[in-house]
């Protein structure tokens, strides 16, 4: 019987852009606007700490222009965090992660209603691991695709 592939094989490589819950918004706002990144994995000295979604920086973006005058650019990323919905995190999982794998802890909080969470391989799916790669909902077509038998 075929072994299905593991996810780090087929999708492609990158280094994983994080930010840290001291960092001004406005470092994490270059990552989305330069890289087109809508998840950051959040980082602090212990270890994973959240994830930042566009999502949360839209609600958080609302907040502020209706509190000031303009943007606070200098908040601190753990600030916007405060506006994630439940749902909006990332699971840590290891890098034995297979496609199969990982298709379905995509897909599960989908099917039941839920915001789609993204999946951060680490090495051992700890949070005090290096994240090696992002695995987003926009990476479920490259994940089926490797599971296409010729």
């Amino acid at each position: 019987m075929l072994e299905p592939p593991r996810a780090l094989h087929v999708l492609p490589h990158g280094e994983v852009r994080t930010v840290r819950p001291g960092d001004p918004v406005g470092t994490a706002l270059d990552l989305v606007r330069t890289l087109g990144f809508s998840q950051l994995p959040v980082y602090d000295s212990d270890g994973y700490a959240g994830v930042l979604t566009t999502n949360a920086i839209a609600r958080w973006l609302a907040d502020q222009l209706t509190r000031n005058t303009g943007i606070a650019e200098e908040e601190p990323v753990s600030h916007v965090l405060r506006f994630a919905e439940p749902g909006e995190n990332a699971v840590l999982v290891p890098r034995a992660i297979t496609v199969v794998e990982a298709i379905e802890r995509l897909s599960s909080g989908r099917q039941a209603g839920q915001l789609s969470t993204a999946l951060i391989i680490t090495e051992n799916g700890r949070r005090t691991d290096k994240p090696l790669r992002l695995v987003a909902p926009y990476d479920l077509p490259l994940l089926t695709a490797a599971l296409a038998i010729a």
